[in-house]
């Protein structure tokens, strides 16, 4: 399990990294602050599906980016 949720931690920080995102201004978007969104991001088991919706409107992809294993922003497979 912790892998899985390694490559889900991994897809988060790259695709926000994508968009040029801080973690403060992902929270502010979510309307979180900016420990909940770092603790999202240290452990997305904690994280709802909602909030993935969320998320994937915000980078503009799908909501499967968040949990397949390789490395989301280098592929054009999407």
């Amino acid at each position: 399990m912790k892998d899985k949720l390694t490559f889900i931690t991994n897809n988060m920080k790259s695709l926000r990294a994508r968009v040029g995102m801080s973690q403060e201004d992902v929270a502010i978007y979510l309307g979180i602050s900016r420990a909940s969104y770092c603790d999202y991001e240290v452990n997305p088991s904690k994280v709802k599906v909602e909030t993935f919706k969320k998320l994937s409107i915000l980078y503009n992809c799908s909501i499967s980016d968040f949990f397949v294993e390789f490395d989301v922003t280098k592929s054009d497979d999407r």
